[in-house]
């Protein structure tokens, strides 16, 4: 433990946590917001808007956005501002 408070709590971390450090800190930097229409939705992801055919849908993706917003990202297309 005292060699964790010498080279810092980051190098103390397991792979698991600097992931999810990462993961936050990618969902901090976007504001995620939903337009719900007549049929199905917009959800919006920084500056991106995806529309989905069924409300359902466009939860589930966000759901997946919120456990892994990179690879999300990825599919989407949106990427390079992450």
């Amino acid at each position: 433990m005292a060699q964790c408070l010498e080279e810092g709590v980051k190098s103390c971390e397991s792979k698991e946590q600097r992931e999810q450090r990462r993961r936050l800190e990618i969902l901090k930097r976007r504001e995620i917001s939903i337009h719900v229409l007549d049929r199905g939705c917009v959800v919006k992801v920084g500056c991106k808007s995806i529309a989905f055919t069924s409300i359902e849908a466009g939860y589930k993706e966000i759901g997946r956005y919120l456990e892994n917003p990179q690879l999300v990202a990825t599919q989407h297309g949106f990427e390079e501002n992450l």
